[in-house]
C-alpha cells in the first residue's frame, strides 16, 4: 500500500525521509472543507512498522515532533503479528533504535486501551510522549462505538496536555481501515462541534483521495455512522467527583415539560441504545442440549462473550454454561454473570470456576435451600463435596460478619481424559472464596444495607489483591437481578478511584453491551448512583 504523491508529510531538515527509505505515511487535514491549507494540528496515518522500519518510525516521530500516538491494533491477532512491539517492554529500560534511545516511563491499562509515557532521547535532548494503544478492535469486525468514543475523549486530553506543533501518528496494521474509520470518526466529531453537521461521505471520498483503501469495508463505513450516532444521542456524560454533590441535586429534580428527572432521561435513553442480540449470535444457549441449563431461555449469553468450559467429565457434557463476560474499567473480562445453578449444573458451576481461574465469588441473593435453589457448595458440617465426576470442593475456612458471609475452599481436579492421562496431566488445586451479602432479601431490588454492599466490594478488592486477578463470577437467582448493579458500581468506582471521574451512564452501558437485561430497572440505575455517593463520602470524603 502506497501513499498517493500528494500527501506527503513534511521532509526533514536534510530534505530525507531516510538514509535508506521513506516512511509510507500522510497527513490529513481535520477540516476537510477547507482545502488551501492544514490545521495546527493535523493527523497523520501510517501503517504498522515492521522490524526492519522501527528506527524509521522512530526518527520520523522525532522530527515530524509528534507527541500523541495512536495505535488501532493488537501486536498479534489472528494467529499473525499485525505490528511490531516498536516500544520496550520494561519500565525505565532504555533500547537504541538508530540515533535515538527510546524509554517506557509508564503504562496503565484498562478495560480497552493502554497508555504508555514514552521518553524520546536525542544527544543531550529529550522529549517526552504519549502512546495510546486500542486494543479490542479486531481486524474482522468492529468495536463498541461507546468503547471507542471513551478512547477517543482520552485521545483528546492528551492532545490538549502535550504541545501541538506536530501531527497525531495514527496507525494500525495496515494504516487503511481501522485508521480511515478513526480519523473519519475524529474529523466528523470535530464539525459537528464547530458548525453542527457531519459529512461523512465527503471526508471519506479525500481520505481515499490520499491513500486507497482507507476505510477499507462496508463494515467499517457503517461503524463510523454508528460511532456518530452515540456520540449525538449520549453526548458528554462524565463529571468530576467533586461535583458528585451538585449534579445529583441536578438529576434529581423534575423537567415540568417532561415530567421525568434526568436520572429518568438516562435510563430511558441506555433502553433506547442498548444493543440487541438474536436467536443466532446466542446459538450455544439455544441448541437442544443446552436449552435444559438455562433457568429462563430468553436470558442466554452471546457465543462471542461466554465462558466455554474446558474440562472433560464426560461425553454427555458440553462446553456451555449461562454466563457472559463483562467488562471492568482497567480489565476486560473482568467479571462472569451468571445464575444460581441447578441440579444438573452444578458441576458446570465448578468447572467455570476452575477452568477461568475465578477465585472470587460474589452471590448477591441468600434463597432458602430447595429444589429450584439447590445449595451448590458445601456446608460447613460436609466439609467436602463431589461435583460430577471431576470435581471435589474441600472447605477451608468460613466467616461470618454483618451481612455478609465467606467461605474459602480448595477445588480439585480429578483428571479423566485418557490424553491427559496419556500425558501424565496433573491439574493442580485451586483456592476460591465465595462472598454472599445476607441483607438483600428475595423481592426486594436493592439491598437493605448500602453499606453492607460497598463493603463486600472492599473486602473482594483485598482478597483479589493477596490472592490474583482472575476474572470475578457474580452471581443472582435469575442472572440479570442485581448483577448489573453490582458490576456497574464497580466499575464507575474504579473510574472515581484510577481519574477522578464519575460517569455511571457509560458503567451500566458497559456492562450491558453482552447482556442488555442488566440493570433492569430504574430502581437499579438509580442505586448505582447511591453507591458511588456512599463509597466517596464515606471512603474518599471528596465531597
Amino acid at each position: 500500500m502506497l501513499r498517493c504523491e500528494n500527501s506527503y508529510g513534511k521532509k526533514n531538515k536534510d530534505n530525507k525521509w531516510s538514509d535508506t527509505m521513506y516512511w509510507n505515511s500522510e497527513v490529513f487535514q481535520k477540516r476537510f472543507e477547507k482545502t488551501d491549507f492544514l490545521e495546527d494540528r493535523p493527523c497523520s496515518g501510517r501503517p504498522w512498522p515492521n522490524e526492519f522500519t522501527i528506527s524509521d518510525f522512530w526518527r520520523m516521530v522525532w522530527e515530524q515532533e509528534c507527541y500523541v500516538i495512536v495505535m488501532l491494533t493488537k501486536v498479534f491477532d489472528f494467529i499473525r503479528v499485525m505490528c511490531v512491539q516498536y516500544w520496550p517492554t520494561d519500565l525505565d529500560k532504555p533500547e537504541e533504535y538508530g540515533n535515538l534511545e527510546i524509554t517506557l516511563l509508564a503504562e496503565e491499562q484498562l478495560a480497552n486501551f493502554f497508555i504508555r509515557t514514552v521518553k524520546i532521547r536525542k544527544g543531550e535532548e529529550e522529549r517526552e510522549i504519549v502512546q495510546l494503544h486500542y486494543t479490542n478492535w479486531p481486524s474482522h469486525t468492529c468495536p463498541f462505538p461507546s468503547a471507542l468514543l471513551e478512547f477517543r475523549r482520552r485521545v483528546q486530553v492528551y492532545m490538549m496536555r502535550y504541545p501541538s506543533t506536530g501531527p497525531v501518528v495514527v496507525h494500525c496494521s495496515d494504516g487503511c481501515g481501522r485508521t480511515g474509520a478513526y480519523l473519519c470518526i475524529e474529523a466528523n466529531l470535530e464539525l459537528a462541534e464547530e458548525d453542527f453537521v457531519y459529512d461523512v461521505f465527503g471526508y471519506a471520498k479525500k481520505l481515499r483521495a490520499s491513500r486507497r483503501g482507507m476505510i477499507e469495508t462496508l463494515e467499517h463505513y457503517k461503524f463510523i455512522y454508528d460511532a456518530l450516532e452515540e456520540a449525538n444521542i449520549c453526548g458528554s456524560t462524565w463529571f468530576p467527583v467533586n461535583a458528585l454533590s451538585q449534579q445529583l441535586k441536578f438529576k434529581s429534580m423534575k423537567n415540568p415539560v417532561t415530567r421525568m428527572n434526568e436520572y429518568q432521561r438516562e435510563y430511558q435513553k441506555i433502553c433506547k441504545n442498548s444493543s440487541k442480540l438474536s436467536i443466532g449470535d446466542c446459538a450455544g444457549g439455544h441448541r437442544p442440549e443446552n436449552r435444559d441449563k438455562n433457568r429462563d431461555v430468553s436470558i442466554v449469553p452471546p457465543d462471542n462473550f461466554r465462558p466455554y468450559l474446558t474440562s472433560f467429565q464426560s461425553n454427555d457434557n458440553t462446553d456451555y454454561i449461562n454466563a457472559v463476560f463483562v467488562d471492568g474499567y482497567t480489565r476486560s473480562k473482568e467479571y462472569i454473570n451468571t445464575e444460581w445453578p441447578l441440579h444438573r449444573t452444578a458441576q458446570d458451576f465448578w468447572s467455570l470456576v476452575y477452568d477461568h481461574d475465578c477465585n472470587t465469588v460474589v452471590v448477591l441473593c441468600n434463597p432458602p435451600s430447595s429444589n429450584t435453589y439447590p445449595p451448590f457448595w458445601p456446608t460447613e458440617r460436609e466439609k467436602k463435596k463431589k461435583y460430577g465426576p471431576v470435581f471435589t470442593v474441600e472447605l477451608v475456612s468460613y466467616n461470618h460478619y454483618p451481612n455478609i458471609k465467606t467461605w474459602i475452599f480448595k477445588v480439585l481436579k480429578r483428571v479423566v481424559s485418557l490424553t491427559e492421562l496419556m500425558a501424565g496431566v496433573k491439574a493442580e488445586p485451586k483456592t476460591t472464596q465465595i462472598f454472599q451479602i445476607t441483607c438483600w432479601p428475595l423481592g426486594h431490588k436493592v439491598p437493605t444495607s448500602t453499606n453492607a454492599l460497598v463493603e463486600l466490594m472492599n473486602m473482594v478488592e483485598r482478597w483479589r489483591q493477596r490472592s490474583t486477578y482472575g476474572p470475578v463470577i457474580v452471581l443472582s437467582t435469575n442472572g440479570k437481578s442485581r448483577v448489573g448493579v453490582y458490576c456497574a458500581a464497580c466499575v464507575a468506582i474504579e473510574q472515581v478511584i484510577q481519574h477522578g471521574e464519575v460517569d455511571v451512564f457509560q458503567a451500566v452501558k458497559t456492562v450491558r453491551r453482552h447482556r442488555p437485561q442488566l440493570v433492569e430497572n430504574m430502581t437499579e440505575y438509580k442505586y448505582c448512583y447511591d453507591l458511588v455517593l456512599h463509597y466517596v463520602l464515606h471512603y474518599l470524603n471528596s465531597l
